[in-house]
């Protein structure tokens, strides 16, 4: 085996699987609207009233302009916007309860009472795992036909894939044993599906101001910030974990000489993983990716350069060179 195939969602989208973030929102709109809310909420982004009469003739208007907003700033990229949440509305909203609490011996004592509010107020966010599993469960396979001669069957080479679905083992009847979900999958082989951001600054940013407030025996800003950085870690995807706990298949591509990237936008969150490989495999190897749009080139070529690849051993090609069927 000299080859390692990197696969990223937009495999998946090329045989119309409704797989992008974006689907994972229309599912929760149906299936657990009041979480949608909730969560979309910490972004600043509120649902249109469909009931409000005062809309009027400019209710369909808005409602579209409001999810296209909404696709574009929050979910188009969720995984890097979930460590940016309105962190100055938290921290209003937080001084707000605190002024209307009845405390008659003032701000001292009320770390537990406060930790309890914050508790249940988040709490919703536990549940997020759980939604990108139950989402990622019911996309359906049964009407996808293989795309891509090279892969199909392949027994060969290797398979990194960022994806949840099991297209690779059902549909290109690749062994189980040469793919790794790295956030995990439906088959829960590489675990269950994991969605988050890798922004462990923002976490320890509000630890520190925690930990300051506490020194001045400050409690209810202590209460405060560490509800926020327990908000962040909810949604937190550690990196460093998941590569140590699957070192065993980056220890098997030493002697891989040609990566091939296909359907991967190579955004920061993921980068960790890449930097990974390149360590991994043969430090002459042949880095091909293939782009969806012209647009693109430039940033798939900057952020492997920012690995501390050669450029010499970056190829971009078109994605339509992939696939042959």
């Amino acid at each position: 085996m000299n080859r390692l195939f990197i696969i990223g969602n937009g495999f998946d989208l090329a045989h119309n699987l409704k797989s992008s973030y974006w689907y994972f929102r229309e599912y929760l709109r149906k299936y657990a609207e009041n979480f949608l809310s909730e969560f979309e909420k910490m972004y600043s982004y509120y649902p249109v009233n469909e009931d409000d009469w005062h809309l009027g003739k400019n209710k369909k208007l808005l409602i579209k302009n409001r999810n296209e907003k909404v696709y574009k700033q929050l979910w188009q990229y969720i995984e890097y916007n979930l460590s940016y949440a309105n962190e100055s509305n938290m921290l209003d909203f937080s001084q707000s309860i605190i002024g209307e609490l009845d405390l008659d011996g003032g701000l001292y004592g009320i770390e537990d009472t406060m930790n309890n509010y914050w508790k249940e107020q988040y709490e919703f966010v536990a549940e997020l795992e759980s939604y990108v599993n139950k989402w990622a469960r019911q996309i359906r396979l049964n009407k996808v036909k293989p795309k891509c001669k090279e892969i199909f069957r392949n027994q060969e080479d290797f398979f990194l894939t960022f994806n949840y679905t099991n297209t690779l083992e059902r549909i290109y009847e690749i062994p189980y044993s040469n793919i790794l979900h790295i956030h995990g999958g439906v088959s829960g082989i590489d675990g269950s599906p994991v969605l988050g951001h890798g922004n462990t600054e923002v976490i320890n940013k509000y630890r520190v101001m925690a930990s300051k407030a506490d020194e001045e025996f400050d409690e209810a800003s202590k209460s405060i910030y560490n509800a926020i950085a327990d908000f962040y870690e909810r949604t937190f995807k550690n990196t460093e974990k998941i590569i140590f706990q699957k070192m065993s298949f980056f220890q098997k591509l030493e002697n891989v000489n040609f990566v091939n990237i296909i359907g991967h936008s190579l955004g920061k969150v993921d980068m960790p993983y890449f930097k990974t490989v390149m360590n991994s495999i043969n430090s002459n190897a042949e880095w091909n990716v293939y782009y969806y749009q012209n647009e693109e080139k430039d940033c798939l070529k900057d952020s492997l350069l920012s690995l501390g690849l050669s450029e010499e051993h970056i190829f971009l090609l078109p994605s339509s060179d992939f696939w042959d069927i």
